[in-house]
């Protein structure tokens, strides 16, 4: 008899995100999709970058890219930021399909759900959550973009734009990007609502739904708590160290009102959209390494964006607290709730894993192709956060910095992008398969520190 291999759900997912950008790599290569011919690499950049909700371009996407170019990428890019499997489960849900155990594994381990319970009626109303909240976006784009273009290609980028900053995307199809619209209040608060909105969650989405909407619960959950303070503590900090240190500087041309919401957008959009309204070049160095880390921390789990994510970020913040308290045996106090030390090894396994990814990849970039070392370090971030800022080409403006890089370096970024969209641990959870012992050996002491 034969023995059953397992099903590893990490190895399953890593070929389901690199098949799709293969397929979007072929289908971006041909006539049809772009204005003046493509490179495979640079196919396949684009590809990458758009299913991973990431926003680097190494293309741009307003002029190099046709309609159907463009409509090829935003497919990618809704894909990349519900998931695949979110999607197929949505699917079989809407046909009165049950799906296996081995896609409710996929579906659990791609979207970071809790339990295994109700899955198939959980994707479908992320879906349902994402159209109509997909669809009030470009309807509040559109009351902009009618003022400048007409009404069929105001619809289009409105719709473009909607669903790119939902999925935390970063795509444009302005070659500025949404510096067009630096004037405008509509149009950066509509984005930062929407990018807000898929970064928390769709864990937090439901549960908000569930308390205030139908009022079936009376309280959210602890996993709701920690993600909406840490979130709002990190856009007050943001906010308010733009607009104090860069309101005399980058942002010195701008009246008041619209020092504070350009303030506000660029310390929403490294979590992780990667949209910008001013050039963040001009930015000061200790706003850009501000930045660097905002990018680092990334979104929340269950979301559209990437990133170690805020419940990490709190969890490893409190488990020092802890440590230096000498209160961590029992496990972690948090708001009432106790949460077990296990889930704070993982959230240091998730950093440590995530640096030593970045680490490695700044330093085979380094060692295969010419690089500006501060502009690498950003990009890279950047491409791990699945964010999309960048300081920009000096070769082509509309571009990130990565178009300058080598092939290799090419590749290199592509790769971590991937890693930053499925997640280190479930990297990890596919290249090493766990197995206890049962043995242990006699402890000693080390000096440390």
């Amino acid at each position: 008899m034969f023995k059953k291999k397992e099903i590893n759900p990490g190895r399953l997912i890593i070929l389901g995100y690199v098949a799709i950008a293969l397929a979007g790599t072929i289908l971006l290569s041909l006539p049809f999709s772009t204005t003046s011919g493509i490179s495979i690499i640079d196919a396949l950049f684009t590809s990458t970058s758009a299913l991973c909700v990431t926003g680097l371009t190494v293309k741009n996407t307003a002029t190099d890219f046709t309609f159907w170019g463009k409509f090829i990428i935003l497919l990618l890019i809704q894909i990349g930021g519900l998931g695949y499997m979110t999607l197929s489960t949505a699917f079989f849900f809407f046909l009165g399909k049950k799906i296996s155990l081995r896609d409710r594994m996929l579906f659990k381990e791609s979207i970071n759900v809790l339990s295994y319970e109700n899955l198939m009626r959980f994707a479908w109303r992320v879906l349902r959550i994402t159209l109509i909240v997909e669809l009030i976006g470009a309807l509040l784009f559109y009351l902009c973009f009618i003022q400048r273009f007409n009404p069929v290609m105001a619809a289009g980028h409105a719709i473009f734009h909607s669903i790119s900053a939902f999925c935390n995307a970063g795509f444009s199809t302005f070659s500025e990007n949404l510096s067009l619209f630096h004037n405008s209040w509509v149009v950066p608060l509509a984005g930062a609502l929407l990018i807000i909105t898929g970064g928390i969650g769709f864990l937090v989405v439901s549960d908000i739904y569930y308390v205030i909407i139908k009022k079936e619960k009376k309280d959210f959950t602890l996993h709701t708590k920690i993600v909406l303070k840490t979130t709002l503590i990190l856009l007050i900090i943001g906010t308010a160290f733009i607009f104090l240190y860069e309101g005399n500087k980058s942002l010195v041309q701008y009246p008041l009102h619209l020092k504070l919401i350009h303030s506000f957008f660029h310390a929403v959009t490294p979590r992780t959209a990667g949209f910008n309204t001013v050039n963040i070049a001009m930015f000061s160095p200790v706003t850009l390494l501000l930045i660097l880390l905002f990018m680092f921390i990334g979104a929340s789990p269950g979301g559209t964006g990437g990133g170690v994510k805020t419940t990490t970020f709190a969890l490893i913040t409190v488990w020092v607290k802890e440590l230096l308290l000498g209160r961590y045996k029992n496990g972690i106090s948090l708001m009432k709730k106790r949460i077990p030390a296990e889930q704070a090894m993982r959230s240091f396994l998730l950093i440590f894993l995530s640096i030593f990814f970045i680490l490695i990849t700044i330093f085979l970039i380094l060692m295969f192709s010419p690089a500006h070392p501060f502009k690498l370090i950003f990009e890279v971030f950047s491409a791990f956060g699945t964010v999309g800022l960048s300081l920009g080409s000096a070769m082509n403006p509309s571009c990130s910095y990565a178009c300058e890089l080598s092939t290799v370096g090419k590749l290199l970024i592509i790769i971590l992008m991937l890693v930053g969209r499925i997640g280190t641990l479930t990297i990890g959870s596919a290249i090493v398969r766990p197995h206890e012992v049962d043995y242990s050996y006699p402890e000693e002491h080390i000096a440390i520190g």
